[in-house]
């Protein structure tokens, strides 16, 4: 198929296989298979295409199964998903999901509550047959815990490790460790609202980390025809102080859920602040419609424009030059242009 303008085809294929022997043992086996045809510029690294690869390929077993309290140990090749997806969840929206190469423990008490600890290396995308391996200048690990829904409402905390090497950021490339702490307070009902606060420290080359990220969404129903749900999403996290600074501020969102700006999917929350008023309509019980209108700015404007993999895809030194252009055009009393490449 030849580069086609106007757009391309996305394919991606998974088979799975989930076998149980008995009640403690578990195999998962999962193939992926994704292409790209007829993109302007072929497809891009490791989002758009992997020809044939293992995806999950995980062993699970069951150490320990009472009335109340289930131990599962897992290990192998997997897909790692929690709480809200602000920091772990699956790669759906490219056409290459994401895996992890992982020790896993699972403890969950039936009814209660459920405690996540892992350790893994995220696995790279190479669009060849079977050539992913794991990233070894890449570590994660962490724990997690979630309690269910009482009175509508339910709490999650956590801590998450991060370790990587040739980390970029606006500031610079180094060596990146990070330790993050959150917690997150949930209510679903009539009114609803979804609250988490994070807190990351750690070092990045020389220098130290400091940053933090605030979420709060709220909405509530209205008994009306097709029952609207009018909502509010204020997201804030925070961005770094300018290469001056040994400290670095920018915020990493880790593996955030794509969904962060919209199905464009265009900006990630390091460094930036999002509003966004939403409004759901159920025409249908089994039909719903909704839409938002997002306003974003930068939490620092010493900072850069992230994507939603943690990736600089606007720098700081364009932001700049671009401004000062602008400021230099108003001075001659001459009216700035936006032009549109075509």
């Amino acid at each position: 198929m030849p580069p086609n303008p106007n757009g391309y085809i996305l394919q991606r294929y998974l088979f799975h296989s989930d076998v149980h022997f008995g009640s403690h043992f578990r195999i998962w086996g999962e193939l992926n298979s994704s292409f790209e045809n007829g993109r302007v510029g072929g497809p891009r690294p490791v989002i758009d295409e992997d020809k044939l690869d293992l995806h999950q390929a995980f062993l699970e077993v069951t150490v320990l199964q009472r009335p109340d309290v289930v131990v599962r140990l897992r290990g192998g090749r997997q897909e790692i998903a929690l709480g809200s997806g602000r920091s772990y969840a699956l790669r759906e929206g490219p056409n290459v999901p994401l895996s992890f190469d992982a020790v896993r423990v699972i403890v969950a008490e039936t009814g209660s509550w459920r405690v996540d600890a892992w350790a893994a290396r995220p696995v790279t995308t190479t669009p060849g047959v079977f050539d992913d391996r794991s990233d070894r200048q890449f570590s994660v690990w962490g724990a997690y815990l979630s309690t269910p829904s009482v009175h509508h409402a339910s709490f999650d905390g956590y801590y998450m490790g991060w370790d990587r090497q040739n980390a970029h950021f606006d500031k610079g490339t180094a060596h990146e460790r990070r330790h993050t702490f959150g917690a997150r307070l949930s209510q679903r009902g009539v009114w609803a609202y979804d609250a988490e606060a994070i807190f990351q420290l750690g070092t990045f080359g020389a220098g130290d980390i400091r940053a933090w990220r605030g979420v709060i969404e709220g909405s509530r129903s209205i008994s009306a025809p097709w029952t609207p749900r009018m909502g509010i999403d204020l997201d804030v996290a925070s961005g770094d102080r300018g290469r001056g600074s040994p400290t670095l501020g920018t915020f990493n969102a880790f593996f955030q859920s794509g969904t962060y700006s919209g199905r464009a999917q265009l900006l990630g929350p390091n460094n930036s602040i999002r509003l966004e008023p939403t409004l759901t309509l159920a025409p249908r019980r089994n039909v719903a419609i909704s839409g938002g209108w997002g306003f974003y700015w930068r939490q620092s404007e010493q900072d850069a424009l992230y994507g939603i993999p943690g990736n600089v895809i606007v720098p700081t030194a364009y932001l700049v030059t671009t401004r000062a252009v602008v400021q230099s055009l108003r001075s001659a009393g001459r009216r700035p242009h936006t032009y549109r490449s075509t």
